[in-house]
């Protein structure tokens, strides 16, 4: 896997005759149309498939020009790069997303980019900002987790790509950053490779993660940089393998947006890279998609793929992911240290008072140098710590109010051929949310339903959380929204706050929508019932049971932009079970037993419980407080592995695993950078 930039080009000359060779055995598909409910294909024809339609296309983006880069077809759109040449070096926000895209095209040394182009792509990344630490007064949003290896990729293959040359920004040389993005590349897959991900299973983020790490398993010269960044491109395929439906990532989120989630299969990211990787999904054509498609040294691992067309009678999954600023020392990291830093910083920087103000003697260090996080972060910091302040000198108890805390978290989930249910078991329950999606149950592509307490922007579109646990196909969410505001001030909106560059709104400010919703597209059901306290959904053979303590009302354009169901009541409880004809039967005689099971709500406040006896489950018994117990027997939500399911069993923080399905065998150790793979 080792070549150096000028080896590049062979590399392209491969791809191109092989994709010549490849090129009529498919006809493209529109992206985002024919989604695949069933293995489609074979990779070769998926590929052409995709790179084809994207060379065609009339969008002048950069996707469009490493489609027919690939191809070597067509004519280059100038225009295209030079609007991500001009975001550059305006340093506009997601420029990142940019610089990797344009090293991915100059690293290709095809004679479609001509002389002059490639000049003016080479001036513009030695001028660029790679990190915190650079000069520049500008709103680059780099922390996250996926701004984090944007950056560091952009650097490390700028550096690689021109390593002589001084890099004005700072001064230094292109050696000088390679071998610094190397090492904070090489530490964030450590890391990542032992807790998983902040932004866990992002159907937005997971594309823009994963783009950057092909770009480093296709480009960098460096076998353990281009090596590891290919193990954890394996663990991330296998991730969301074991967490989709059919090519839909249907499962908690770290960070996600409506439109994503609501849009489905046909709409993520994820799904047009599951079409890519193993036929299933939408065969539609993102950064990622394209990049996997154009890649010649990495491919998604022959164990993986056969995993992911598994579909069992009964499949359960568990897993960790994230990890939690208190328990650094564990994986030698230090919140102190600025190094160490933004690799723990969306475990819970605002979670409490201890870890705001070590967030801001941190942070502080780059107050000329970082400015956005000045201006989007630390007002809401600010506000989160006052309101802490003044409960504690009330004498009030001081909970979790940081919106944006991305800490760790113990998910389930579980699939049948015909649907798939998945939750975040007991998460942070009655904390403030953000982009954070709790859970779903999935029938389609195009059918989601989950419930939600609103949030006070369409950004900041989760309310409070619930209190969720789910056993197999039942799965209990139980809402208790305060009445009253926390104290404290409101957020202070820098003057130079604007667009997406602006902080959240304070505890202060939290709107408390007394009502929650369920996402229930009844229009794209095939049938739709309500009975008591429970409605009824039936998607071709799957079925669908959702109950509501207190009375519900259908609106058809009001939850989220559509149809479902309101509950007014800062209390309540939410019921899902899910059933199957092959198993239960009719849809009219599994309705009936759901409804006629006993089912009973109690409590107020901090009380609310449920007693409900599941068909084909047992009893289930869950409240406010307390285990999660079927038939008396109490069930852990907390303290998963990080994977624990028929294909791989591996501990929390162990950063190996051994993944295995029908005689393919797939061994990633990160300790020791060691990639094994065997097939039957």
């Amino acid at each position: 896997m080792n070549f150096p930039r000028s080896a590049a080009a062979s590399v392209f000359c491969g791809l191109v005759a092989l994709l010549t060779t490849t090129s009529t055995l498919t006809q493209a598909q529109p992206a985002g149309q024919d989604y695949a409910s069933e293995p489609r294909g074979d990779f070769a024809s998926r590929r052409a498939e995709i790179l084809q339609t994207a060379a065609a296309s009339k969008r002048s983006d950069l996707n469009t020009q490493v489609a027919r880069l690939a191809l070597s077809r067509g004519v280059i759109d100038e225009a295209a790069i030079d609007r991500s040449l001009a975001k550059i070096n305006r340093r506009d926000d997601t420029a990142d997303f940019d610089a990797v895209n344009l090293l991915r095209l100059y690293g290709y040394e095809s004679p479609l980019i001509a002389a002059p182009m490639r000049a003016k792509m080479r001036d513009t990344l030695l001028h660029f900002k790679y990190w915190v630490d650079e000069p520049g007064s500008d709103l680059l949003s780099m922390w996250s987790e996926n701004h984090q290896i944007g950056y560091h990729t952009a650097e490390y293959l700028a550096g690689q790509f021109f390593p002589d040359d001084t890099f004005t920004n700072n001064g230094r040389s292109g050696a000088w950053h390679r071998d610094a993005a190397r090492t904070r590349i090489l530490r964030w897959i450590e890391i990542k490779a032992k807790v998983g991900f902040s932004e866990w299973d992002s159907n937005s983020y997971y594309p823009v993660t994963m783009g950057a790490l092909l770009a480093l398993a296709e480009l960098a010269a460096d076998p353990a940089v281009a090596t590891r960044a290919g193990m954890l491109l394996d663990l991330m395929f296998f991730d969301m393998a074991v967490d989709s439906f059919r090519g839909t990532y249907g499962t908690s989120h770290g960070r996600c947006y409506t439109g994503t989630i609501l849009g489905g299969g046909r709409n993520e990211g994820t799904s047009s890279l599951q079409y890519l990787a193993w036929g299933l999904g939408s065969p539609g054509g993102g950064d990622a998609t394209l990049a996997l498609a154009a890649s010649q040294r990495y491919r998604v691992s022959p164990t993986v793929v056969a995993l992911a067309r598994d579909l069992p009678e009964e499949f359960v999954n568990r897993e960790r992911q994230s990890l939690l600023i208190e328990d650094a020392k564990k994986f030698g990291l230090n919140y102190a240290k600025p190094e160490d830093f933004w690799l723990l910083n969306e475990g819970g920087k605002f979670r409490t008072r201890e870890n705001i103000e070590a967030s801001f003697r941190v942070t502080d260090l780059w107050s000329e140098t970082l400015h956005r996080y000045g201006v989007v972060i630390k007002p809401y910091g600010e506000a989160v710590l006052a309101t802490y302040r003044e409960l504690a000198a009330r004498g009030q108890p001081v909970p979790d109010l940081d919106r944006t805390s991305l800490q760790r978290v113990d998910k389930i989930t579980y699939r049948t051929p015909d649907y798939q249910l998945s939750t975040a078991q007991d998460y942070r329950k009655g904390a403030p949310g953000f982009q954070q999606h709790i859970w779903q149950a999935t029938v389609g592509p195009d059918t989601p339903v989950f419930t939600i307490n609103p949030g006070p922007t369409a950004k900041y579109w989760q309310g409070r959380f619930p209190r969720n646990a789910q056993f197999k196909n039942v799965l209990v969410s139980i809402y208790n929204i305060p009445s009253e505001q926390p104290p404290g001030p409101k957020t202070v909106v820098p003057a130079d706050a604007a667009g997406n560059a602006m902080p959240s709104p304070s505890p202060s400010e939290d709107t408390l929508v007394p009502r929650t919703y369920a996402v229930l597209r009844r229009a794209l059901f095939d049938e739709v019932a309500q009975r008591g306290p429970w409605t009824f959904a039936r998607k071709g053979h799957a079925y669908l049971a959702l109950a509501s303590r207190n009375p519900t009302a259908w609106s058809d354009a009001g939850v989220l932009g559509g149809a479902g169901l309101i509950a007014e009541g800062r209390q309540n409880i939410w019921i899902c079970q899910l059933g199957r004809e092959a198993l239960d039967g009719s849809f009219p005689a599994w309705s009936e037993k759901i409804f006629a099971a006993p089912l009973v709500f109690s409590g107020t406040t901090d009380a609310l419980a449920v007693d409900y006896a599941a068909p084909g489950v047992g009893r289930v018994n869950y409240g406010w407080d307390g285990p999660l117990r079927i038939d008396g027997r109490a069930e852990p939500l907390t303290d998963y592995a990080r994977f624990d399911n028929p294909y791989c069993l591996s501990p929390y923080g162990s950063g190996r695993y051994e993944i295995s399905h029908a005689g393919h065998r797939l061994l990633l150790d990160f300790n020791t950078g060691e990639r094994r793979e065997t097939a039957p």
